[in-house]
């Protein structure tokens, strides 16, 4: 599977946890981060670019995002951790 793919895919199982439209895009200055924008019509998911090399951190990048777009706000990392728990 090509990077394209890779992506296409990620945004797919966002949206498909939320219902809700996203636009995902790759940060290759910050590869190890992932920030949600929340203001804007459609959600827009920004995912540092090691999610492409390590398969466990993009796993955690979309639980992050489903997270923080289902609750509508950023969540901190402690709550993340306990959703993490629980699931």
């Amino acid at each position: 599977m090509d990077d394209n793919e890779f992506i296409q895919r990620m945004q797919q199982r966002i949206q498909e946890s939320t219902g809700v439209d996203v636009s995902l895009e790759l940060d290759h200055e910050e590869p190890g981060e992932v920030d949600v924008f929340l203001t804007d019509a459609q959600p827009r998911v920004v995912m540092g670019a090691d999610a492409l090399q390590h398969a466990g951190l993009a796993r955690m990048f979309i639980q992050y995002a489903i997270l923080c777009i289902k609750e509508n706000r950023k969540v901190d990392h402690d709550e993340f951790t306990r959703f993490l728990r629980r699931n």
